[in-house]
């Protein structure tokens, strides 16, 4: 007798799936569906089998017998076909399950099953057109077994379909819409409802879409991820549907719109010129009415997203040509929505060709994208006025995304008047973002975007500005959103860094100090508000410490950065992020605000001095950073900046110089700084003491060594990135002296004498004098 006690509640759909296909029974549906399944079979099998009476023992062992007998057996793998596959590797199983137009994904262990499990298949189906009165399947009494119905003879191929479609992802709306876009579906009907459809259709067909489906879904896969081998994988996929198509006789084969939409993609993402022009070919060629032999608009109805990844391709060209190409593309489409519904442009095509304007970063760019917008705002409130159906409508509304486009186009175009622009462009979405008919609102980007804009345009007054719109964004101003409730618009991070970054570039006198009160703003806000979540960096550290160093009027200078210096690290170690972990930008900025506080008094030179050393042992400790070739260059800048000529001055920097050499961190920047730190008649022994006697053997001169005759050891660790930017021209090529033309020998006139009366004084012009 068949008794079950299991809970299939706690089992795994997987495994519930494994269930019912050794009991070859259907493994579509949600969890529930399958475990119902399960109990409504297992009791029909305790129902059918006789309970053992009076008979004894004999009768009672026949009755189990019968009853187990009658449970169909799974399909089992044949043991030397098995072994086979085991014996092959996991790429030559995924080129057979390629070219079966199985699915791909899973272990070496999952990848044999479907395999073996399709030869199966294929084995029962050859059997079957031989003998077609035999029955695959021996008939089984209905009262012991369930019946068997057209869908489980292909449950292998559906089953595993059904598992991947489970495992897709839902919430991916981009392919369902372009799924739907298709004149007939890439994928046969899996519910249950259309089982009588499915069984109408012909076997040959559902393979050919299955087919197409699997070599879609992996070129997607790849161009979404950037691969390398998207572009010849789509063009490969384009190539092997068409010649499948003519082979088999069968239009189910030939790739549609969603298949041309992938290889625009791939030429997109691809960049190169050639290819972008094979994608508007492709274009060209599905849009074009004569429907010849290189035409494919026969079987590929054009769409928005085609065009719109027409567009993509030329908007990240990044040149002013390829915006214009885009927008003429977007006006092409404004002109074909007359024609077709396929072909209206949605709000994403206004903003992609917004975008391209934004990457050409020039004044004229961000008044073509400001002019976009205002087509996109003419053609919407035209669509309001007319009635259209709200589909459409919803598609072409306006929203931030466009709105923060064009603000960074004037923020990239560095015009003196990109600020003012931007600030209107807010002021504007936050009119119409009370408005019904429109879903804009201001969110942190679009205020960061405007700060941005202040802070590149250059202007007098640009850091000022910058702090306004970072004081109201502070005020957590709120917009209604569209389905109730408001938005609250909070600063970031990145909108401190951006007005510190401003005051940082100014020359104004005050800039420094209106750096540093952001930072400590931002500090005491952190450690005051519990629920805080803005917290300095060290890119907000960094610009501090770099304004202060720039700065002409700070007075000890160097004692400000090193206690931010300090307070960087004491933050670090009390919150522990690696956001805040002191970096050797920092640590270099503090030695070059040392370095440059010759200006001032014997006192402030003095703590300068003492701040420069400090900072460079912590470096040497090595808890946090390390010196480098700039570190040593800043430290020898300070001994000849704060140190009066002498032996102490000679020993330090020659101690410091031979430190470096052993380091290999010997730059440009150290070795114009010792030459500048020890005599000249010091130099050459220096280098002579430290292994290097060829240009004191020679007699050189010590500004005619330069960097490239140093022995290799001296500058190993030397990035080239610090040798190329941070010195001040040794490591340069001489340039070579213009030759001398040989002057021509040229008969000297003879003097003239003149009357005394006469003579006459004559200016380099000329004329008397």
């Amino acid at each position: 007798t068949i008794i079950v006690e299991e809970d299939f509640t706690k089992m795994k759909v997987v495994d519930l799936k494994d269930r019912l296909r050794e009991l070859n029974l259907t493994v579509g549906g949600r969890k529930n569906e399958l475990i119902e399944r399960l109990n409504e079979y297992y009791l029909s099998q305790s129902s059918s089998i006789v309970e053992p009476g009076a008979e004894g023992d004999q009768e009672e062992e026949e009755q189990n017998h019968i009853g187990t007998d009658d449970i169909p057996d799974p399909p089992r793998v044949k043991e030397p076909q098995s072994t086979e596959l085991l014996l092959l590797t996991v790429p030559i199983l995924k080129e057979r399950l390629r070219e079966l137009g199985l699915p791909l994904g899973g272990r070496k262990a999952d990848l044999i099953e479907r395999l073996s499990a399709t030869i199966m298949k294929d084995e029962e189906s050859d059997k079957s057109d031989t003998t077609s009165d035999e029955p695959i399947v021996e008939e089984i009494d209905d009262s012991n077994s369930s019946p068997v119905t057209d869908n489980s003879k292909e449950s292998t191929l559906m089953d595993i379909l059904d598992d991947i479609l489970d495992d897709m992802d839902e919430d991916d709306e981009s392919l369902e819409s372009d799924l739907a876009d298709e004149p007939s579906s890439i994928l046969p009907p899996l519910d249950d409802d259309n089982d009588e459809a499915e069984t109408s259709e012909s076997a040959f067909a559902r393979r050919a879409k299955r087919k197409k489906y699997w070599k879609t879904q992996e070129v997607r896969e790849l161009v979404r991820a950037n691969h390398p081998r998207a572009l010849a994988n789509a063009e490969e996929m384009i190539a092997t549907l068409e010649k499948m198509a003519k082979e088999e006789d069968n239009d189910e084969y030939l790739p549609g719109s969603l298949q041309y939409t992938l290889l625009i993609e791939a030429y997109a993402k691809s960049g190169t010129a050639d290819a972008i022009r094979r994608a508007e070919d492709i274009v060209n060629r599905i849009l074009g009415s004569d429907y010849d032999e290189q035409s494919i608009g026969k079987h590929v109805t054009p769409s928005a997203q085609m065009l719109n990844a027409l567009i993509g391709a030329y908007a990240n060209m990044g040149n002013p040509e390829a915006a214009a190409k885009a927008t003429a593309i977007l006006e092409r489409m404004e002109y074909l929505k007359e024609f077709g519904k396929s072909l209206r442009p949605t709000v994403h095509s206004y903003s992609i060709a917004i975008s391209a304007w934004a990457k050409c970063e020039s004044a004229t760019a961000a008044a073509n994208a400001e002019n976009i917008l205002n087509r996109l705002f003419a053609g919407y409130d035209e669509l309001l006025l007319s009635g259209e159906e709200s589909k459409y409508v919803e598609q072409l509304k306006p929203n931030n995304i466009v709105f923060n486009s064009v603000i960074d186009a004037w923020a990239r175009s560095g015009s003196p008047d990109a600020g003012e622009r931007s600030l209107a462009l807010l002021h504007k979405m936050e009119v119409q973002s009370r408005m019904d008919d429109y879903d804009v609102r201001p969110d942190t980007i679009s205020f960061n975007t405007c700060i941005k804009a202040f802070c590149n345009s250059n202007s007098a007054d640009a850091p000022f500005k910058a702090e306004e719109v970072l004081s109201k964004l502070e005020t957590n101003p709120q917009y209604p959103k569209k389905h109730g409730g408001v938005l609250t618009v909070r600063p970031n991070r990145l909108s401190y860094n951006t007005v510190i970054n401003a005051w940082a570039k100014s020359s104004l006198p005050e800039s420094a100090m209106r750096a540093e009160d952001l930072l400590l703003r931002m500090i005491k806000t952190f450690k005051s508000d519990t629920f805080a979540t803005i917290t300095p960096d060290s890119v907000t550290f960094a610009s501090v410490l770099n304004a202060l160093a720039k700065s002409r009027t700070v007075r000890f200078k160097a004692e400000k950065c090193y206690s931010i210096l300090k307070a960087m690290i004491e933050l670090h170690e009390d919150d522990g992020s690696y956001d805040t972990k002191p970096n050797i930008i920092c640590y270099n900025t503090v030695l070059n605000a040392c370095a440059f506080s010759a200006r001032g008094t014997g006192e402030e030179k003095r703590q300068a001095m003492k701040v420069a050393v400090e900072t460079f042992n912590k470096m040497r400790q090595g808890k946090y950073v390390s010196p480098d070739a700039v570190s040593y260059g800043n430290m020898l800048k300070c001994c000849a900046n704060l140190m009066p000529p002498g032996n102490q001055r000679n020993a330090m920097a020659s101690r410091l110089f031979m430190s470096g050499s052993d380091e290999g961190l010997i730059g440009g920047m150290a070795l114009d700084e010792i030459r500048r730190c020890v005599p000249p008649r010091a130099f050459l022994p220096l280098l002579a003491d430290m292994g290097y006697d060829d240009p004191m053997r020679r007699r050189r001169k010590a500004h005619a060594v330069e960097l490239r005759e140093l022995p290799r050891k001296w500058t190993a660790n030397v990035k080239r990135s610090d040798m190329a930017s941070r010195q001040r021209a040794t490591f340069a090529k001489p340039k070579k002296k213009p030759e001398r033309r040989p002057r021509r020998h040229e008969e000297k006139a003879k003097p003239v004498i003149r009357r005394p009366g006469l003579l006459f004084e004559y200016g380099s012009s000329g004329k008397d004098m």
